[in-house]
């Protein structure tokens, strides 16, 4: 079962000169998986929070392209906290990782790869669901 500990920091190569940045992406390189969606969120209120949930089978890559976004990863016994600030840094998330992420102001940008399509079956968005679900996994691994 996956852990706070398989949350993971990407820094993507950045190439900067006096007329701006570009950040190179190419699916199954920086990004380690089969990209099957893609989605931003924004225009969300100072300090407002968003996800709280997990997912049985998507893998995600949370990008930040503007702003700052403190992307909060559980695993019900262990908490991560990590702050992307920079278009050239991600964080990856496996699949069975509670994730939440505050916003820092509306004009925060935060793009998302997801290894899956939009499946509504594919959320737990309940946290005590969540937990039951991580010590069933955990008691029947232990059998």
């Amino acid at each position: 079962m996956t852990t706070v500990d398989d949350v993971e920091i990407i820094n993507f190569k950045c190439f900067s000169e006096s007329d701006g940045s570009l950040v190179p992406l190419e699916f199954n390189k920086e990004i380690p998986f089969d990209v099957k969606r893609v989605f931003y969120v924004y225009g969300v209120g100072d300090k407002n929070k968003r996800g709280e949930h997990a997912h049985y089978t998507t893998k995600q890559i949370l990008v930040c392209l503007s702003g700052a976004c403190e992307v909060i990863c559980k695993d019900g016994e262990s908490e991560r906290r990590i702050v992307l600030n920079s278009p050239s840094q991600a964080v990856l998330i496996p699949e069975m990782i509670w994730d939440e992420q505050i916003y820092a102001s509306p004009e925060t940008i935060l793009l998302v790869f997801s290894s899956t399509k939009y499946n509504r079956s594919d959320y737990i968005e309940d946290w005590q669901q969540y937990k039951r679900l991580r010590i069933k996994s955990e008691n029947n691994k232990n059998r």
